[in-house]
């Protein structure tokens, strides 16, 4: 996690400017473009979802009164399905807490052999809760190894945050220690992680001691070592976790860590996870991915932009050119200026309110569900999906521009296609708000895209023509 560090505001991809004045006071639009919506080019067959972090948020909110609530909007109203377990290293008792409070998330062994299995219960009660509302994929990750097995002494991180925290000799004892909190977990909660990772942003190298969260540099040679560990220690157990890697906070450091891997290696890894901070090697990561026939979420992203509209480039950006199987967001509940999805103190205060950004997250999740085809559209504002179950085409647009923009979308593709577009639009004066349906002509719609805004468009009863029957 790398809160308030490495903000990526995404640039306005502007298409070319087409000179267009309308006459009588209607919209006047600066910029046109059209678009063709493939359902024959699938960048991705099975979209797994959309998720959170449950640090540091859950370990704040879930002991609140109205907790509640809190699991309502993440996990109903935006339908987030993933989440990610924090595992805590638990800091060390002789030194002065410099975490952030939100930040300390107890261990469950402060200890060689001494472990407590009736701590974090607020991020476990949200797990739970999470889970009971329809959240089918779940992992565990940790930020750091307990405080005993670390270099420096400390869960915050080295003394220059570039050299491997995590002495030698406790790699065995940390694999260990991942595997038995999650089996442990798994009977006392009633949870099932389908996947563990051993360290968040394991590259990274502004985890350094005395910092305000938990974090620990582990270079690629002791990941894949861990990768083996943590391997060998599922199997003893009978279990069978997958597991993730990198996590690494930027594409290129991702595809950096995997790329030293062995292939002995890589081939225990299940999933290969990145976070999108800073984008630097969308194309290279999912090749990299492909060849070795490994799924690719992005397991983490945030930014401060209170909008959501740079989120939202973000999403289209990851899901179409990087065709990543599942998008996350760093934390939906947060005190911090744009940060946050729901606005909330973290200071005792229980009250809460839905941003702005919240609603930008929830005209992607809510209508692009776990299963649906990500496909091809050649528009570059757009993001489109396929429910081949329920026959409904599902477009999402951007518009992170200063002027109104006008898109022509093109069905050809489609087989046929309902009579009708639904369309929900979130700006800065409409959070989430239906608007009136636009009618079909012929195989095809033109869209009005007020500048700075995300407009949903839903046609159902669509269904697929044959390859080369369009």
């Amino acid at each position: 996690m790398n809160v308030h560090l490495n903000i990526f505001l995404s640039p306005c991809r502007l298409l070319a400017l087409v000179a267009a004045c309308v006459a009588g006071g209607s919209t006047t639009y600066s910029q046109e473009a059209a678009g063709a919506v493939n359902p024959h080019v699938v960048l991705v067959n099975s979209f797994d979802g959309w998720g959170t972090s449950l640090c540091w948020w859950a370990h704040v909110v879930g002991g609140y009164s109205n907790r509640e609530e809190f699991a309502q909007l993440a996990f109903v109203k935006l339908g987030l399905n993933i989440v990610r377990y924090n595992i805590g290293g638990g800091e060390n008792p002789a030194l002065p807490d410099s975490m952030q409070p939100r930040a300390r998330v107890p261990g469950f062994e402060s200890s060689p052999g001494v472990w407590d299995w009736s701590t974090d219960a607020n991020q476990r009660w949200m797990l739970r809760r999470a889970v009971d509302l329809g959240a089918n994929r779940v992992e565990a990750f940790a930020n750091s190894p307990p405080w005993w097995m670390t270099a420096s002494g400390s869960v915050t991180g080295s003394t220059n945050g570039t050299t491997d925290n995590l002495l030698p000799r406790f790699e065995d004892a940390f694999a260990s220690y991942l595997v038995n909190t999650v089996s442990n977990l798994t009977v006392l909660d009633r949870v099932t992680f389908d996947y563990l990772t051993p360290v968040n942003e394991p590259t990274s190298g502004w985890w350094k001691y005395g910092g305000h969260q938990e974090g620990c540099h582990i270079g690629p040679a002791q990941q894949a070592r861990l990768v083996r560990l943590i391997h060998q220690h599922l199997v003893a157990a009978g279990m069978t976790n997958g597991i993730i890697a990198s996590e690494d906070n930027s594409e290129l450091e991702t595809y950096n860590s995997l790329h030293a891997y062995r292939s002995a290696d890589l081939n225990l890894v299940s999933l290969f996870a990145t976070h999108t901070y800073t984008v630097n090697a969308p194309e290279e990561l999912r090749r990299f991915a492909q060849i070795r026939y490994k799924p690719l979420w992005v397991s983490e992203y945030g930014d401060a932009d209170a909008s959501g509209l740079t989120m939202a480039r973000r999403i289209q950006s990851d899901l179409t050119v990087m065709r990543a199987r599942a998008w996350v967001y760093w934390q939906v509940v947060d005190g911090t200026g744009g940060w946050t999805m729901i606005k909330n103190r973290e200071n005792g205060d229980a009250r809460h309110e839905p941003s702005e950004k919240f609603y930008v997250l929830w005209q992607f999740s809510h209508f692009i569900r776990p299963g649906c085809q990500l496909i091809g559209v050649n528009e570059a504002h757009s993001l489109a999906a396929y429910d081949p179950a329920g026959q409904k085409l599902t477009v999402v647009a951007v518009n992170d521009g200063t002027n109104a923009l006008k898109v022509v979308y093109h069905l050809a593709a489609f087989a046929q296609t309902g009579t009708a577009v639904s369309v929900t639009r979130t700006s800065k004066t409409e959070p989430g708000v239906s608007l009136a349906d636009i009618a079909l002509e012929g195989k095809g719609f033109t869209a009005s895209l007020p500048a700075g805004s995300v407009t949903t468009f839903v046609i159902p009863n669509t269904s697929v023509a044959a390859a080369g029957q369009d």
